[in-house]
C-alpha cells in the first residue's frame, strides 16, 4: 500500500496540509523519524490495541535523555505503563478523581474565571495566555487537589517548566531545568501527601494518599501520581484555552450564540477540541506483529498516532475544516485519547473549558487576534505562547 513521505519542515510549516496529503495517500505515512498513523478509524483502533505499548521512555532515549529525575518519573508514569500495572494505577485514581468531585468545584471555576476577567475587561484587550490561560487551570486543579492558596503560583511555575519535557525540541536542551522543577514539585507533593495522610481533608490529595497507603504504594509512587495530575491538568488545559480563543476569534456567530444561550457551551467546546486539540498525537511501539490493510508492522516499530490528522479525517467528519458543532459532533473526537489510556482528567478539563468559555462570552465580545501572537511548534503539546486579543466589554 502507498505511503506518503512527510518531511519535518513541511509538518511544522503546514501541519494540516501535510497531514491531509498523508491521509489521501494511505492510513500510514513515513515521517522523518517515525511511522505515522493518520486516518481516524486506524488511530482510534490502535489507541485501544493491546499489541501496542506506551513508549515515552523510547521517545526520551531518541533525544539522548536516559537518566535523571524526569526520566525516572516518566519511566514509572501511567503514560509509560500498560496492562495490569496501568490498570492498578487507574483503578486507584478512579476511586479518588471522580466526576462528582469535579462538579463540586464548578462554582469555584466560575468565580475564578470572572475574577481574572475583571482585571483585563475594562482595558478592552489583554495577552490571553499570561492574563487568563496560564492561571485559570492551575487554580482549578489546586482547588481540587487541596493545595493551599499561598503555594499555587509556585505550582504553576513548576508545571510550566515540566511542560517543556513533552516537546521534542525542548527536552534535550533544557533537561536540567526540567529536572530541577520536577524535583521541587515531587518534594512538595510528598510532604503534602504525608500531611494529608496524618490529617485528612476533603480534597484529592487526602483521598489519593489514603488509597495509596491501603494499596501499598511507596512515597515515590504517591507523590509522582499527584505531581502527574498537577502537570497534566495545567499544561494541556492552558494550551487548549489558547486554542479555544484562537479558533473562535473569527466566529462571532458562535461566540454570541453561546452568550445568548442558543448554542450549548459544551457542544462548542467539544468541536474546538476536535478542530485543534492541545495534544497533537501520542506515541506507541508495536509489541507484537500487526497486519492491517496490506501493511505489516513488526515488533519494535515506533508509531505516532496523529490525533490532529484523525480529527480532520474526511472519512469520519462531514466538514472537518469548519468549526461546525452541529455537523461534526456525531463522531467522537480523539482529543482525550481512547481505550485504556483515555485521559483520566477529561471531566476536569471539560468543566474548566466550559466554565471559562461561558464566563468569557458573557463578559466580552468575540475577541480579535492582534499582532504579536507566538506559537509552540506543532509537535507534542501545542498552543500559543502569547495571544494578544482585543474586544469590547459587554454591558
Amino acid at each position: 500500500m502507498a505511503r506518503a513521505r512527510v518531511e519535518m519542515a513541511e509538518a511544522v510549516s503546514d501541519p494540516m496540509g501535510a497531514l491531509k496529503h498523508a491521509r489521501d495517500t494511505g492510513w500510514l505515512a513515513d515521517f522523518d523519524f517515525v511511522t505515522g498513523v493518520v486516518r481516524h478509524d486506524e488511530v482510534r483502533s490502535f489507541l485501544a490495541d493491546p499489541r501496542l505499548r506506551a513508549n515515552f521512555v523510547d521517545f526520551m532515549h531518541n533525544l539522548g535523555v536516559t537518566s535523571g529525575t524526569f526520566y525516572d518519573w516518566m519511566a514509572q508514569s501511567p503514560l509509560n505503563r500498560d496492562g495490569a500495572d496501568h490498570l492498578r494505577w487507574r483503578a486507584l485514581m478512579s476511586r479518588t478523581f471522580t466526576p462528582r468531585s469535579v462538579e463540586k468545584i464548578r462554582p469555584f471555576l466560575r468565580e475564578t474565571a470572572h475574577a481574572l476577567i475583571d482585571v483585563f475587561a475594562p482595558r478592552g484587550r489583554c495577552e490571553f495566555v499570561g492574563e487568563f490561560a496560564d492561571a485559570y487551570p492551575s487554580f482549578g486543579l489546586c482547588e481540587l487537589i487541596g493545595v493551599p492558596k499561598e503555594d499555587r503560583d509556585r505550582f504553576r511555575g513548576w508545571a510550566n517548566t515540566i511542560g517543556l519535557g513533552f516537546s521534542p525540541i525542548e527536552l534535550g536542551t533544557r533537561i536540567g531545568e526540567i529536572d530541577a522543577a520536577l524535583l521541587q514539585l515531587l518534594d512538595y507533593t510528598g510532604e503534602l501527601a504525608e500531611k494529608r495522610r496524618a490529617d485528612p481533608k476533603d480534597d484529592l490529595v487526602s483521598r489519593i494518599a489514603q488509597a495509596a497507603y491501603e494499596d501499598g504504594w511507596d512515597l515515590f509512587q504517591t507523590r509522582s501520581a499527584i505531581a502527574g495530575l498537577v502537570f497534566a491538568g495545567h499544561e494541556t488545559t492552558k494550551n487548549q484555552l489558547g486554542w479555544t480563543i484562537a479558533v473562535l476569534s473569527g466566529r462571532p456567530d458562535i461566540w454570541d450564540a453561546v452568550a445568548a444561550g442558543s448554542l450549548a457551551v459544551a457542544d462548542v467546546i467539544e468541536e474546538v477540541l476536535r478542530f485543534r486539540s492541545a495534544a497533537t498525537g501520542v506515541g506507541r511501539t508495536v509489541s507484537e506483529p500487526l497486519e492491517h490493510d496490506g501493511e505489516r508492522l513488526e515488533p519494535g516499530t515506533p508509531l505516532f498516532l496523529s490525533i490532529w490528522s484523525a480529527d480532520h479525517d474526511e472519512r469520519a467528519f462531514p466538514r472537518p475544516e469548519e468549526v461546525n458543532p452541529a455537523r461534526n459532533g456525531e463522531v467522537p473526537h480523539l482529543a482525550f485519547g481512547h481505550g485504556a489510556h483515555f485521559c483520566l482528567g477529561a471531566a476536569l478539563a471539560r468543566a474548566e473549558l466550559q466554565e471559562a468559555l461561558a464566563a468569557l462570552t458573557a463578559r466580552i465580545t468575540c475577541p480579535k487576534l492582534e499582532d504579536g501572537a507566538e506559537w509552540k511548534p506543532p509537535v507534542g503539546i501545542n498552543g500559543p505562547l502569547r495571544l494578544p486579543i482585543a474586544f469590547a466589554t459587554r454591558s
